[in-house]
């Protein structure tokens, strides 16, 4: 990943970049403020926030929508569900970068209550690629446990395996962020909640950004609602306030469009933000790069992930919308979906950082055209 050095200044939100300037199309730009705007009147999110920067400058920055009778602002933090993996992975990067964790080590070298019940041999890669083998078992049950985390580790090191570590895919949904999550505190001593703050979030200057959200800023996120049946139960769950608050290193993030696209924005810098170093090249390259490229047995088709990313150009089956980071991606296009709500991804050879935050839930394939439309828009205002 080469570095440029016209983008390693602090992102300034105060005003927008002339398009023609940075190889964008001003009718193009215009293009996806148009379809942003049309989703929100389409009624499917009440609320949303939508950044797009190219070479470190900011093309895009609209807020949509109202929460609890205001409208929203550029520091509405929204809940963004598994846009928290790549926050968690890069804590995980920085240590393995340290020589505090090998990526191909068993788990339970780190974390000896993990290594029972045939999960002896999963290693660190395995986590990062969703192959540990305990991807869903017991997850209903395991609800009650998110808000305390020695009781949600030792549900996760006690689970026995649904398949060989190593032998296939499934995302683990949620036991991702809790095994690294563990791996953190084991090798740190230290909560991943205070790592990511120590390392990333207060040195970025990200201020409407947390892990666990603070009680007194729980009133400040909006409420989420579902337009689909299959996403009910998931908003009906993430609205309890106790479940909003909980550690869930794979989905409890909070932040604004605004603060993920600062976050893409030094790792696509390759590790450097406002003349700071935060990583080295060679570890976001590594965190980014091929990892596995298969099927997925949770989403049922085949997937192109990174460690701790997925990653783009891999074309849907047919008759399914997508790419959902967009017609333009490619395997060099690293990001994270937030459960059929928020998007971020960047791109390495076209220095694009895109961040889209909403409160509504949506079933598919809508989810997927609103992902799709949106990141279709981004690349069509390129100028290649």
């Amino acid at each position: 990943m080469t570095s440029n050095p016209t983008i390693k200044q602090a992102i300034d939100y105060s005003q927008l970049t002339d398009p023609a300037s940075l190889g964008m199309s001003a009718q193009g730009v215009e293009n996806i403020r148009r379809i942003f705007r049309e989703q929100y009147e389409q009624g499917l999110h009440p609320a949303a926030q939508l950044v797009v920067l190219r070479h470190g400058q900011v093309v895009v920055d609209e807020v949509i929508g109202r929460h609890r009778g205001q409208p929203i602002s550029h520091s509405t933090p929204f809940l963004g569900f598994s846009l928290t993996k790549p926050f968690t992975a890069m804590c995980v990067h920085k240590l393995i970068a340290e020589g505090l964790i090998e990526m191909d080590a068993p788990i339970a070298e780190y974390w000896p209550e993990f290594g029972q019940k045939g999960k002896e041999l999963a290693t660190v890669r395995h986590a990062f690629l969703h192959q540990v083998g305990v991807p869903s078992r017991g997850l209903y049950t395991q609800i009650f446990r998110w808000p305390f985390w020695g009781a949600v580790t030792r549900n996760v090191a006690n689970l026995p395996l649904e398949f060989e570590p190593g032998s296939e895919a499934q995302y683990h949904i949620v036991n991702y962020g809790f095994i690294m999550g563990e791996l953190v505190r084991r090798v740190t001593g230290m909560s991943i909640d205070d790592y990511v703050r120590k390392h990333f979030l207060q040195p970025l200057g990200l201020k409407r950004t947390w892990m666990r959200i603070p009680r007194h800023e729980l009133s400040n996120s909006p409420k989420l609602y579902a337009t689909g049946p299959n996403q009910r139960s998931t908003t009906w769950l993430f609205n309890l306030p106790i479940i909003r608050r909980a550690l869930i290193p794979a989905a409890s993030l909070h932040s604004t469009a605004r603060e993920i696209a600062v976050f893409f924005q030094m790792l696509l810098n390759g590790g450097e933000y406002a003349g700071r170093r935060f990583l080295q090249a060679e570890t976001i390259e590594a965190a980014t790069q091929v990892g596995y490229e298969g099927f997925d047995a949770s989403f049922n088709r085949e997937v192109l992930w990174a460690y701790g990313f997925h990653l783009g150009g891999k074309q849907p089956p047919p008759g399914v919308p997508g790419p959902s980071m967009g017609v333009g991606s490619t395997a060099n296009t690293f990001g994270h979906s937030g459960n059929a709500s928020c998007y971020a991804w960047a791109d390495k050879d076209q220095q694009l950082v895109y961040a889209f935050m909403c409160n509504g839930l949506l079933d598919q394939p809508l989810s997927l055209h609103r992902w799709t439309d949106l990141a279709d828009a981004v690349w069509d205002a390129v100028e290649r």
